[in-house]
């Protein structure tokens, strides 16, 4: 006997988006658009407001979705729209943890009134100057975990996905990346340099 569900629209679009129909996928997208960005905007607090832009929030949910469409389960209506909505949240989550990492990232300033000596402002150029070259003398594999997991703060299944690798390997090439580090470097335990100076000497995204 059929169900509500069975003849639900919204349903049928996924099950034939699942099945590899492009242009199903791109009618839910147009269908679910502006509701996923009502939520997304009342989801975004004050402190991320001017760094992170609704629409790259919601482009980013539905390439994902798009990615792991074979993965997700009917549960009834509005149950696409929940998971959507599951998605962006936690690229907004992602999104304030890795805000928090640039900012704990940043060299301090001096205190307003309080002058930097030349000596203060030596040692740390020396510094960083001294970590720049240590970390372009590993192997871009090394490079690369060291930037996406302590500069860029994402998650171990992020970079596994970026670098295609499983989470275990990521984390024993973390592991052998930071210990060679701590050879030529010392103290990594806080990166407080530039991010973007960091970047420059970042391998390419491409390399595994």
């Amino acid at each position: 006997m059929g169900s509500i569900d069975e003849e639900d629209p919204i349903k049928s679009l996924v099950n034939r988006a699942q099945e590899g129909d492009r242009a199903a996928f791109e009618e839910l997208v147009t269908k679910a658009r502006q509701g996923l960005l009502a939520s997304v905007r009342l989801r975004i607090g004050a402190h991320l407001r001017a760094k992170l832009d609704p629409e790259d929030v919601i482009q980013e949910t539905f390439l994902k979705a798009f990615q792991s469409l074979e993965r997700f389960q009917w549960q009834g209506k509005d149950s696409f729209d929940r998971w959507l909505q599951g998605i962006a949240e936690n690229l907004i989550l992602d999104a304030a943890k890795r805000e928090r990492v640039r900012q704990d990232l940043q060299i301090p300033r001096d205190p307003p009134g309080e002058s930097t000596t030349a000596s203060k402002h030596l040692r740390r150029e020396e510094r960083f100057e001294r970590l720049k070259k240590s970390i372009e003398g590993l192997s871009p594999d090394y490079q690369k975990v060291i930037l996406l997991a302590r500069i860029d703060g994402l998650k171990i299944d992020e970079i596994a996905e970026r670098m295609d690798r499983s989470p275990s390997a990521v984390k024993n090439l973390l592991f052998r990346a930071m210990k060679e580090l701590r050879r030529s470097f010392g103290d990594t335990e806080s990166l407080h340099l530039p991010q973007k100076n960091l970047r420059e000497s970042s391998p390419r995204d491409g390399a595994n």
